[in-house]
């Protein structure tokens, strides 16, 4: 074979080969990538806050309204996002896992739930504690509160963040907490309660959202604090995002307004899981098949053996059969070419 006849066919032979390669790409003979999800499977679970009472007209036994952080997250892009609310005003914890674990399934992409001042009584306590004559039932039911913070609290919400993860075992949880209800000034004429009684409020919420936090931190979901956007809008403040006593005749009292809804709860929401663009990337990752070991080999390097990669070694295969075939006719000795012919 001459030298050029051989160039020409080694050319041919590496022509093919790519060509072979690139068509593999095209048809599918690679990987296939995963589809990207349609929809956020989403399920807002908890009690008054995450139902939005206080931030709008109320519907239902539930009191739910539109200005609820879930409806104002699922609004953000409302094709993408297939929103159950099965938040309930008075709530607790047995309540969530009683009656509202139900909407949770395998499918369900983000959970969102808000719960555990009901276990306490909170707004109760708070509404004895603004009566001053009944300054003694208030201490005792402070001092109530400060023991269940350490003691059933904990144990009733890792029940049942734990009893939602088992019902959705796919999805993102965010545990999303509770908002200090006063601001911290001297004077409040706002509502009346002693600023010893104020600082005890927002003690108890601090315990409820510490204890949210470490459940959250223990099961290794979200955990959302709302505290920090809602710094200096507590009641008592010039401009406060809770409901004050304006809301006695509709029982909406320090619970969060529109705004509160909208600027704290949702932008902590948001800023924790992204919005429902992010968190359609998310379940095209979380989704996504997990690499074959014929793709890459056991130990997940190398050529792989099926597809491009195949084709590229049969090709190089060729190739050098090819030159070794020249070399042994251009280099065996003469003799034995003479001999042969």
């Amino acid at each position: 074979m001459r030298a050029s006849s051989l160039s020409a066919t080694v050319s041919r032979l590496l022509i093919v080969a790519a060509l072979t390669a690139g068509g593999s790409g095209l048809t599918g003979g690679g990987p296939a990538s995963a589809a990207p999800g349609s929809t956020v499977d989403y399920v807002a679970l908890g009690d008054s806050y995450a139902a939005g009472v206080g931030a709008g007209p109320e519907t239902g036994a539930c009191r739910a309204s539109d200005g609820a952080y879930p409806k104002l997250w699922a609004a953000l892009d409302a094709a993408a996002v297939s929103l159950t609310s099965v938040a309930c005003s008075g709530a607790s914890s047995a309540d969530v896992r009683d009656k509202q674990l139900g909407s949770l399934s395998a499918e369900t992409d983000l959970v969102s739930i808000t719960v555990g001042s009901n276990d306490l009584g909170l707004v109760g306590v708070l509404q004895t504690c603004a009566d001053p004559k009944l300054a003694k039932t208030c201490t005792s039911k402070l001092a109530a509160v400060q023991q269940a913070l350490t003691t059933t609290l904990p144990a009733d919400l890792a029940k049942t963040l734990t009893a939602v993860t088992a019902k959705a075992p796919k999805a993102k949880l965010a545990v999303v907490g509770y908002p200090l209800p006063f601001a911290d000034v001297a004077d409040c004429p706002a509502i009346p309660l002693s600023k010893s009684m104020r600082d005890a409020g927002n003690l108890a919420i601090t315990g409820v959202n510490r204890a949210l936090a470490a459940q959250a931190a223990a099961l290794g979901v979200v955990f959302v604090d709302v505290t920090k956007p809602y710094t200096g809008r507590g009641i008592c403040s010039p401009a406060p995002w809770l409901v004050g006593l304006e809301g006695l005749a509709a029982q909406t009292v320090l619970h969060p307004t529109l705004q509160g809804q909208t600027a704290g709860y949702l932008s902590a929401l948001t800023s924790a899981v992204g919005t429902p663009a992010h968190v359609l990337a998310w379940i095209v990752e979380r989704d996504k098949p997990a690499p074959s070991p014929a793709a890459g080999g056991a130990g997940g390097g190398g050529v792989p053996i099926a597809g491009p990669g195949l084709v590229w070694i049969v090709g190089a295969g060729l190739v050098l059969a090819a030159a070794g075939a020249f070399a042994y006719r251009r280099l065996r000795p003469r003799r034995v070419g003479s001999i042969a012919e």
